[in-house]
């Protein structure tokens, strides 16, 4: 693999000279966006126009149905951009996540026409399954010719979707580093006189110091609960057990959607996450929190979490790993000033880089025509901006900032057609929505560039041989985590071992074994 990108880097330099007489700056965004190269013209050369179009088939997901009457126009008008472009037909079909997981399965193994289709997070239609039955093409060649600025963008992100045989996928670009961080409302900061100690601290003790303060001169909570499953101060995958902050860190689970393991790089080790000393270290800092009363009581329970209990004015702080430049948004959705500390940074593994892209399937019968329009989807910025936003001055239109937004007269209740911008492509084009920051690609390339990578980048586990092992593990997890990560469990100590016990019973060790197996043959590959 690490041949594979040097020769694809070289070409790509090669490729930088020839198209940059041919690349323009688009003046139409916020001129401190992030440096992007928004190619609209064919990086692998200029279409004849007498020649036949080609016609490929594409599948995408959304997060919710979506009709012919809404998503006819922005198709007709993505055609008429890549038939210029790149002298393609574009036949575009939309699965809501209720269905792409079974419909898409059902296309390859049908053999019906599909030229380029989405990787999802959802089993049936993620990289790992579509990778383990052999359904997907090496479009490494095709890659060189026609997307090498997107590989040479990439990196070392490549070997995500790549194996040693060849590159499978390529995974959209975007923030991936999400780091550890503690959100605070700042109003109660500047009430009690705590903002400069909050900006400057450097420990959980000195967090627990502005806990101790807050609780004892509000009604409100100190911490609530950041998601569903009563995470209090340890969001995984990260270790957030040591008192210095800048000892925490983020770690690599090796795929594991359960989050049982995680990898010691320094001995290639696969570990048990929840038997670990830094699991007891953060679930007995939260055991001692919440008998001092600085933990939201119904952590464990809660319904709600997050932003929205920040919102209700439930508590005072969450902390948990949020996206790159997401500060706007979480402050325009609370509806306060809010302070943010960063606790510990992400890793970018595997998991988190072949979430979301997009591969050409084994049955594609123009798979050069396909890449082509992947190259489009990362490099060309009114494509991409049209299939997420829809079309401009219909669904959305650019304000004086720069900003993404409704037109006169359109809400998110009247308007057409709007996507999620992390689903297509490279979301660094894409203009941001109104109550973004204008400099939010700013910085989530510079997070994603700062952010530590995996050793095992481009390793998962095929789950085959374990699965009733891990559905046993998760039951006990479900069981037993909620009251122990929240610090509400009566006694910590003999409820931990009874966990960890269960655990080893219900074939935790067997689970351990076999990411060890696997990791050590793919190790032995390279």
């Amino acid at each position: 693999m690490k041949k594979i990108v040097s020769i694809l880097l070289v070409l790509s330099m090669v490729s930088v000279l020839f198209a940059g007489c041919m690349q323009t700056e688009d003046t139409s965004s916020n001129g401190d966006d992030a440096a992007v190269n928004d190619v609209s013209s064919d990086e692998g050369g200029s279409e004849e126009v007498d020649e036949e179009p080609a016609e490929i088939v594409v599948t995408l997901m959304t997060l919710a149905p979506l009709d012919t009457s809404q998503s006819d126009a922005v198709e007709a008008a993505i055609n008429e951009m890549t038939l210029e472009k790149i002298n393609t037909k574009v036949d575009l079909i939309w699965y809501d996540a209720a269905n792409y997981g079974t419909q898409v399965p059902m296309m390859i193994q049908a053999n019906e026409k599909l030229d380029l289709m989405m990787f999802t997070p959802i089993p049936s239609a993620s990289f790992a399954s579509f990778k383990n039955q052999n359904q997907l093409l090496d479009i490494g060649d095709y890659l060189k010719e026609y997307a090498p600025i997107v590989v040479s963008e990439l990196g070392t992100l490549v070997d995500a979707t790549s194996t040693p045989e060849g590159i499978l996928g390529i995974t959209n670009q975007g923030p991936l580093a999400n780091n550890v961080t503690i959100t605070m409302r700042k109003d109660i900061l500047e009430e009690l006189g705590l903002v400069e100690k909050a900006e400057n601290m450097t420990t959980w003790s000195e967090y627990e110091e502005i806990l101790t303060v807050v609780t004892a001169n509000t009604d409100l909570s100190g911490i609530i609960n950041a998601d569903a499953e009563g995470t209090v101060i340890s969001p995984v995958p990260f270790m957030t057990g040591e008192e210095e902050f800048s000892n925490n860190f983020g770690y690599d689970q090796l795929g594991d959607s359960y989050y049982l393991v995680y990898a010691d790089q320094e001995t290639d080790t696969v570990m048990p996450y929840y038997s670990s000393d830094e699991f007891y270290n953060m679930i007995s800092r939260a055991k001692d929190w919440y008998d001092k009363g600085l933990i939201y009581k119904d952590a464990a329970i809660a319904k709600d979490y997050a932003t929205t209990l920040l919102k209700n004015e439930v508590g005072f702080s969450q902390v948990n790993a949020i996206e790159a430049g997401a500060q706007s948004g979480i402050e325009s959705t609370v509806g306060k000033d809010l302070l943010f500390k960063a606790v510990a940074p992400s890793m970018l593994q595997t998991s988190s880089a072949n979430k979301w892209g997009f591969s050409v399937p084994v049955t594609a019968t123009e798979p050069e025509a396909a890449v082509k329009f992947l190259n489009l989807l990362h490099t060309d910025k009114e494509v991409i901006n049209t299939l997420t936003w829809g079309i401009e001055g219909v669904d959305w239109v650019q304000n004086d900032e720069g900003l993404a937004t409704y037109p006169e007269g359109v809400t998110n209740e009247t308007v057409t057609y709007h996507i999620a911008d992390f689903l297509y492509g490279n979301r660094f084009l894409i203009t941001p929505w109104q109550g973004e920051s204008v400099h939010i690609r700013d910085e989530q390339r510079r997070v994603n560039d700062e952010a530590n990578v995996s050793k095992y980048m481009g390793f998962s586990v095929d789950t085959s041989n374990i699965t009733t092992e891990l559905t046993a593990c998760f039951n006990v997890k479900e069981q037993y985590k909620a009251n122990l990560v929240s610090g509400s469990v009566q006694d910590l100590d003999a409820t931990y071992s009874e966990f960890v016990e269960k655990l080893n019973a219900a074939g935790y060790q067997a689970i351990i074994d076999e990411y060890q197996r696997q990791l050590d043959e793919w190790l032995a590959q390279w």
